[in-house]
């Protein structure tokens, strides 16, 4: 059987996969040391970021650092942005050393080596200066965040050339939440004018660089979904069923990889689920999704019985395309 790594490959090439890609077995997600989007990563995230904003981390997610709120914000004025914000000079970086660091066996070659960009344009606006400070500020100075997200997304570029020399990944994660699970938290027409674009420029670069590009954004995103896969990215996760993804599935099957898809909060975390239950959620999003199309099932979750998943993807997913028809 060909390895998980060829099989991702086909999908990324659009051809018919052996079977249904299992993930964490496929990738090998590395948070870059040379990136400071969040605390130290020696102190589990915490402390000072890149630009001065303070980390810390919650009990029960304690995998997930977040900005500390007992710290005082970087930002409170989006308007002085350039006089605030002092940007890290990438060329000092031992890119080496911190490649030697995050990977000291080197890439493992039956997987992908899939790097993580966090903070994204809106994520790094509200790490700034908070959440509600971010929201109120795409409204009354949309241009000003506009100016300060094609900086960013410059930014990021930049940092795509290094990780690309030191660390040849074969992927990147870019990571920008729009949504809760009703609706985006802004207007389309908002992200269309001055967040869109400068994330489409990301993809672009990538893309330039020989990267596949995973774009993950968590929440209800139907409204804009449309748009990112016009981009060409070549992963879409986390897919959350709060979204349409009956629609998704009859119109962006084929069209890229759908990463994601389980409906973890209420099947897999929710305790009074049975394991039949979760396997049975796992056999209809590979029915969705795989049917004619590219999958990877992933849910995001911090249960346990999130193997139990996984399980199921190794026995239904193993030999689902010998029971489908072709691509």
């Amino acid at each position: 059987m060909i390895t998980e790594r060829e099989n991702f490959f086909r999908m990324a090439r659009r051809e018919t996969p052996a079977f249904v890609s299992h993930q964490p077995g496929l990738l090998q997600m590395v948070l870059p040391s040379a990136l400071r989007d969040r605390g130290p990563s020696e102190s589990g995230g915490r402390g000072q970021d890149w630009f001065g904003t303070w980390w810390t981390t919650d009990e029960s997610m304690p995998t997930s650092p977040v900005p500390d709120p007992a710290k005082p914000y970087v930002l409170d004025d989006i308007t002085e942005w350039e006089s605030v914000i002092a940007w890290p000079d990438l060329s000092r970086i031992d890119w080496a050393a911190c490649a030697a660091r995050d990977l000291p066996e080197g890439r493992e070659p039956s997987k992908i080596l899939c790097l993580m960009l966090v903070s994204g344009p809106f994520e790094r606006l509200h790490d700034l200066m908070g959440f509600e400070n971010a929201l109120i500020s795409l409204i009354t100075e949309p241009e000003a965040c506009h100016a300060f997200f094609r900086r960013l997304c410059d930014f990021k570029i930049e940092q795509l050339g290094y990780l690309k020399r030191y660390y040849d990944p074969d992927m990147v994660h870019f990571q920008d939440d729009w949504g809760n699970q009703k609706d985006l938290f802004f207007d389309p027409a908002l992200w269309r004018e001055i967040i869109a674009p400068e994330v489409r420029r990301v993809v672009e670069a990538a893309h330039e660089l020989g990267l596949l590009f995973d774009m993950h954004s968590c929440g209800r995103i139907d409204r804009v979904a449309d748009d990112i896969v016009s981009w060409g990215v070549d992963v879409l996760d986390p897919a959350q069923p709060v979204n349409d993804l009956e629609r998704w599935a009859r119109e962006y099957n084929g069209k890229l990889i759908i990463m994601g898809g389980l409906n973890a909060q209420d099947i897999i975390d929710n305790a009074s689920a049975t394991d039949a239950e979760i396997r049975a959620e796992t056999r209809r999003k590979l029915d969705l999704f795989a049917t004619g199309g590219y999958y990877i099932p992933f849910a995001v979750s911090l249960s346990p019985r999130l193997e139990v998943a996984f399980d199921e993807v190794l026995k239904y997913g193993r030999e689902f395309y010998g029971r489908q028809t072709r691509l």
